[in-house]
């Protein structure tokens, strides 16, 4: 399906909006693991402390300086195929961390939908993200997971 025509549209079915939903997130994973210099040293190193392996895991999201302050915010899927939460208080280059007491590092997975049909959106994003990890690490895809 044209992506381009879809964005054009007023009005989109779910499986449009669904389409358009996994386009961003594969444009913002694509984004970051061929540019891995653009992601804030501070989140780099705090991940790489707890196992992160940027070779296969992706970002999600990336939010900097989110309400003010000097911030890190986003999720990330790892290696492990588990989703995290971050959200990291930083100096003001985001090159290191304020101090732990302003890290948050959360694991989401148990809350997070991945299911292929869900009753009115489609495709949950926790679906598209699994897709979209296993596209870009260049692995096949099980039956099972589609």
């Amino acid at each position: 399906m044209d992506l381009e025509r879809i964005r054009r549209k007023r009005q989109k079915n779910v499986q449009e909006q669904g389409l358009l939903r996994r386009e961003s997130l594969l444009r913002e994973a694509r984004h970051y693991r061929t540019h891995p210099e653009r992601i804030p040293l501070a989140l780099k190193a705090y991940a790489d402390a707890q196992g992160i392996d940027w070779s296969q895991a992706i970002i999600l999201e990336l939010h900097v300086n989110v309400c003010g302050g000097y911030w890190v915010e986003g999720e990330l899927l790892t290696q492990d195929k588990r989703f995290i939460h971050f959200d990291l208080g930083t100096d003001a280059h985001h090159a290191t961390l304020d101090g732990p007491e302003y890290a948050i590092w959360r694991d989401e997975s148990d809350e997070r939908c991945t299911s292929r049909q869900v009753r009115g959106t489609g495709v949950s994003d926790g679906a598209w993200a699994l897709e979209i990890q296993t596209l870009l690490n260049g692995e096949v895809e099980s039956d099972a997971q589609r």
